[in-house]
């Protein structure tokens, strides 16, 4: 399985759920005009956000790449979001928790 990771956190624990063997991952950390490019040529199935950290930022980022066509059907998953953000997104994909990563990878 190809999955993309969104993970803006200073930190590199969000990784740490991704750990399984013959999971291919590509991960943004800094800028998510990479991400929105970066998704385009790799095509990932699904892409993961931790929405634990900059919320705001990750939901731009979302946006835009749900918004080019080749991108739009990507399955999307924001991970610990707070119930307020977790509303913010329900259009845009599923929110779940860090222990849930596993039942979707």
């Amino acid at each position: 399985m190809k999955i993309f990771i969104v993970d803006f956190s200073p930190n590199n624990n969000f990784l740490l759920h991704f750990q399984k063997e013959g999971l291919h991952y590509t991960i943004e950390k800094n800028d998510g005009g990479n991400a929105y490019k970066t998704v385009a040529t790799e095509l990932p199935e699904k892409i993961f956000v931790n929405f634990a950290s900059k919320p705001s930022h990750c939901i731009q980022t979302i946006k835009a790449i749900l918004n080019r066509k080749t991108t739009s059907k990507i399955e999307i998953f924001f991970v610990d979001g707070d119930e307020k953000n977790n509303e913010k997104v329900k259009e845009l994909g599923t929110s779940i928790t860090y222990h849930q990563i596993k039942n979707y990878i």
